[in-house]
């Protein structure tokens, strides 16, 4: 998903930034440079979502803590993460 959202910026960027040539060599470099920096913001973006859903991909509840460790507001047996846990009795 990363490359395809960051190839399809390239491409708007290379498109914004043709005609500008004949606007003048100064609006052409801010309007690249513009388009640089919006590339650099959802690039980031793109990898600030990615390590989201990857932390969400690794919260599992530890079914012994007392504790809600997969954000779910349900704490250990209560957690149907621990259905099959031996500390639960496979009940939830």
């Amino acid at each position: 998903m990363r490359t395809s959202i960051l190839s399809i910026l390239i491409a708007l960027t290379v498109i914004m930034a043709g005609p500008l040539a004949f606007a003048g060599q100064d609006q052409a470099q801010e309007q690249v440079t513009k388009s640089a920096e919006t590339l650099t913001e959802t690039s980031e973006a793109v990898e600030m979502i990615e390590v989201t859903d990857q932390l969400a991909a690794e919260a599992s509840e530890d079914c012994t803590n007392s504790a809600d460790d997969d954000g779910d507001e349900k704490i250990d047996c209560e957690d149907t993460d621990c259905v099959e846990d031996p500390n639960c009795k496979g009940g939830y």
